[in-house]
């Protein structure tokens, strides 16, 4: 042994000499300073151990014994003796490289323990518990714990230091399986009863057994694999424990062979278990990119968490918040030096985080430019008529500059999203990107992005014209204007006020109708009215989660309207939007008289829409995602506007 000064290695190599893990303290005290005396040459800080021996020593030992690496007991004759934890447990994980060489050794137990060893050194467990905590975590963390694996039908405890992996357990009970069933009789014994129980697969059943026992390298992989195995192998371990529990008197063979086949079935269930998790957690991510990939296309990461599968189950739960996270950040950082990654993140100017698929983003803004240019064309018309009503002129309805920024500054307000989008720093990359929507991004002209009038289509002189047209005909004649300016233009103090904008305006409303319903319940001792109220409250709470707060839910359900019915002949696109408000309302009108105020919720919404849109009468029209978002939105629209009394 090479000189050290450890005194846990010293105790072990004491205890080698001895045969024992049992030492006398006052031996160890002699031998430790003669070892010191012998090495202190090479090792002039063993000169404590001379000076004062037992002192020093019994400091190392409380160090170890807090750590559960030694035991200090008293024997027999005022003795003071040290049990040494590590090498008992260093000398059982060598049984296990004994059994590798030969599998008919038994598996350590607590009988191979020597007299008189403490029964706290062995940390009991349920064999299935331990076995999962072991086999989702191989980094062995801790090598200094002796196991007890307490397994089923009162068969003996195994006995497994944490230095010898789960993995290698379940490997060497594989051996002995295998062993066991290469043995001529047991070997046609096991696979006749196995095929008789498969009639028809008897093919399939002789290969799996065959492929066990011939192959000691690959049994592992074998019972990872959950499809048709994951059966046969349960038949196997039943057939082996079906003919076992007709022995009375267990040789250690018969023992050892159980303690494989449970051992091998907890494992089996393990791997079952992880498959069946793994796939959920799959299906679960890819159910995450289709509504990645369906209106309204932008999502925060709170919004995210609570998405649900077609059966309304939340996807969280079925994959962790980890595994989430661990999505979005592949999935947002995974494009290479030539392509952007397939999720995109982008913020608002409230620094609120949105994420959106690359392949989405000009077909988002193509729609919210064709949203918002209703949206503030009006605006800026109804101020403009106002400001001229007053007689006054703004700096933006004569010069271009300060009219682009006008219309820059509308569209933060009235379209955040579309904002936030066209001020990314992706949107130009994504026109020289390969993967995206397959249309050519032309947002942008010698490397700066188009003006605001041309995205949104708006022209200032016209726009000022129509403005001027909404006001009275002697505005026009210069001096009756002029006299008109005199009386009728309000003080400095009350112009230039900024009007609320439509959302706004709509918000205000909704409150008071809100407060409406609530005072006609409060006079009304009548179920139906109470009814009626809370699923419009219901209504209203699903509006908030689908209806982005600078739009109102009229605006929302014309977008997507625009989406799905394409049909340029007004007649007949009026009859198309006619025929499907029909069935919705039709559907709506069915199920809402059963229905309780608790279960109309969003993912109720989401349901009734995603039904209606697969009903055959609903097939032909193309944009699906826009035509389900128009149902949901419509469906609150029809709720909300149910009579209270």
């Amino acid at each position: 042994m090479a000189t050290t000064t450890n005194i846990l290695v010293l105790l072990k190599f004491f205890a080698s000499k001895q045969n024992s893990p049992m030492i006398d303290f006052f031996e160890f005290c002699d031998y430790l300073k003669k070892y010191s005396e012998h090495h202190l040459g090479e090792q002039p800080t063993l000169q404590v151990y001379i000076d004062k021996t037992t002192e020093a020593l019994q400091k190392e030992l409380d160090k170890y014994a807090e750590t559960k690496q030694i035991m200090r007991l008293d024997g027999p004759n005022d003795k003071k003796l040290i049990f040494v934890v590590q090498y008992v447990i260093e000398k059982t994980a060598e049984k296990y490289k004994d059994i590798a060489l030969n599998p008919s050794i038994p598996f350590p137990s607590e009988s191979d323990l020597p007299k008189n060893t403490p029964k706290s050194i062995v940390m009991r467990n349920e064999a299935a518990d331990l076995l999962a905590k072991l086999l989702s975590t191989p980094t062995v963390e801790n090598d200094k714990i002796l196991y007890g694996l307490m397994l089923p039908q009162d068969a003996p405890t195994i006995l497994l230091p944490s230095s010898v992996s789960a993995v290698s357990l379940i490997e060497t009970s594989i051996l002995k399986l295998q062993t066991f069933l290469k043995k001529e009789d047991r070997h046609d014994y096991f696979l006749k009863k196995l095929t008789m129980s498969n009639p028809g697969k008897e093919l399939t059943t002789k290969n799996f057994f065959n492929g066990f026992v011939d192959r000691p390298d690959h049994g592992i992989e074998i019972l990872k694999d959950t499809t048709d195995n994951f059966y046969l192998w349960h038949q196997m371990c039943h057939f082996i424990k079906q003919d076992y529990g007709k022995v009375k008197d267990f040789t250690q063979e018969d023992l050892s062979t159980l303690q494989s086949v449970f051992l091998i079935e907890i494992a089996s269930n393990y791997f079952k278990s992880k498959n069946q998790t793994e796939t959920k957690k799959t299906n679960a991510l890819k159910a995450l990119e289709g509504i990645l990939n369906k209106p309204p296309y932008y999502f925060t990461f709170e919004a995210i968490t609570k998405f649900s599968d077609k059966n309304g189950v939340p996807l969280l739960g079925q994959y962790s918040e980890d595994d989430l996270k661990a999505f979005l950040h592949e999935k947002t950082t995974d494009g290479n030096n030539h392509e952007l990654p397939e999720l995109l993140v982008f913020k608002t100017s409230g620094e609120e985080r949105y994420f959106i698929c690359k392949s989405k983003v000009l077909q988002l803004i193509i729609m919210l430019c064709t949203d918002a240019r209703t949206s503030v064309r009006e605006v800026i018309k109804a101020e403009w008529t106002t400001a001229l009503k007053n007689f006054d002129v703004l700096p933006e309805m004569q010069n271009q500059e300060t009219f682009e920024n006008r219309l820059e500054n509308e569209v933060a307000v009235q379209s955040p999203i579309l904002h936030a989008l066209l001020s990314s720093s992706f949107l130009q990359l994504l026109s020289y990107d390969t993967n995206g929507s397959g249309e050519r991004v032309t947002l942008f002209e010698n490397g700066n992005l188009l003006p605001y009038s041309e995205l949104l289509l708006m022209n200032r002189n016209e726009l000022l014209t129509d403005s001027k047209i909404l006001l009275p005909f002697w505005y026009t004649l210069p001096v009756i204007s002029w006299i008109a300016r005199l009386f009728l233009r309000p003080p400095k103090s009350q112009r230039g006020k900024k009007a609320k904008s439509k959302a706004q305006a709509y918000r205000e409303s909704e409150e008071e109708k809100k407060l409406a319903d609530e005072e006609a319940e409060r006079f009304t001792n009548n179920p139906t009215v109470s009814k009626r109220v809370a699923i419009k409250n219901a209504a209203r709470d699903a509006e908030a989660a689908l209806v982005p707060e600078s739009s109102t839910l009229d605006r929302e359900i014309e977008s997507y309207h625009g989406m799905w019915n394409k049909i340029i002949e007004p007649t007949a696109a009026n009859n198309l939007t006619e025929d499907v408000n029909v069935l919705i309302r039709d559907y709506v009108r069915k199920i809402i008289r059963t229905m309780k105020t608790k279960d109309f919720s969003v993912e109720r919404i989401k349901s009734i829409a995603d039904s209606l849109v697969k009903s055959p009468a609903l097939q032909k029209i193309k944009e699906h995602d826009a035509l389900e978002m128009y149902i949901q939105l419509y469906i609150i629209k029809l709720v909300k506007n149910i009579s209270v009394v």
